[in-house]
Formats: structure tokens, C-alpha cells, sequence
């Protein structure tokens, strides 16, 4: 089970490390795709957000590749994705023409381009947290061994 976990890890990284990097050289395009879910957002935090929010992704990403900090960083990406979750679900439920924003897997498959409409990307962020939150649940109760050197 660690191997799976810790390749979840690595999996998760490599997906969230490559969406902040597809999103880092385009914060008003980003911006956009904020006030495209149609919240109200203060000014000063849509424009926080998008400009920090790749920076996150990037951070986190690279952090669960290297393994470190496995339980806070796992705590903060299952916080990311619940709010990606929300976006997309009651953007779903509100019938909004949006895109999530992040990666184009059409270029993989034509039929993955279902992935970039609200009901895809819900679907798709709901496996993602489920799937992240048992790799936290694992990392909870299965502790890194402690080295028996001093």
C-alpha cells in the first residue's frame, strides 16, 4: 500500500506541477477563468488568486513528486481540491459555459475533451479527492518509519 500511495503522490504531483505550469505565463487568461464561475469574489482576491494559484499548483505539486511534508502537503492539496470541486460542481449545477482551466487532454483522446466541461472536470476532481484523500488517510495511520540512528 505505500507504493501505491507514494505513486499516487508522484502521479498527483506530476498533474499539478504541469497545471500551474500551463497556467503560470497567463494570469489574466487565469483571471478570466476566475469570474467565468461567476462568484463573487472581491477584486483583490480574484486578482490573489490568479496570480497565486499556479504558483500553489506548482508548489504542491513539486513537494508530493519529492515526498516531502506527505500529511501537511496532502492536507492542503485535499483543501485545493475541494474548492476545484465546488467550483466545478455548482458551475455544473448553474448550467455556466466554462472551462476548468487547466489541462486539454482532448489532444490525448477526442472523447477526454468531456474533461474540460463542468460536469468532467466534477467527476474528475471527485476521483482525484477521493483518491488523494485515501492516500491521506494511509499516510495518517502509517507514519514514515523513524531511523534507529542518533
Amino acid at each position: 500500500m505505500k507504493v501505491v500511495s507514494r505513486l499516487w503522490g508522484i502521479l498527483l504531483g506530476l498533474l499539478l506541477l504541469s497545471a500551474g505550469l500551463s497556467k503560470i505565463g497567463s494570469p489574466l487568461r487565469m483571471l478570466a477563468d476566475i469570474y467565468a464561475y461567476q462568484i463573487s469574489l472581491p477584486d483583490w482576491l480574484a486578482n490573489g488568486a490568479a496570480y497565486s494559484l499556479p504558483w500553489i499548483e506548482i508548489l504542491l505539486g513539486a513537494l508530493l513528486i519529492f515526498g516531502c511534508w506527505r500529511v501537511t502537503v496532502t492536507s492542503a492539496t485535499l483543501l485545493l481540491l475541494a474548492i476545484y470541486t465546488f467550483l466545478t460542481a455548482q458551475s455544473w449545477w448553474r448550467e455556466l459555459p466554462i472551462e476548468c482551466g487547466c489541462l486539454d487532454f482532448s489532444g490525448i483522446h477526442p472523447a477526454l475533451a468531456f474533461l474540460e466541461t463542468p460536469a468532467g472536470s466534477t467527476v474528475r476532481n471527485l476521483l482525484l479527492l477521493l483518491a488523494t484523500t485515501a492516500m491521506g488517510i494511509f499516510q495518517k495511520n502509517h507514519p514514515p518509519a523513524k531511523s534507529l540512528n542518533p
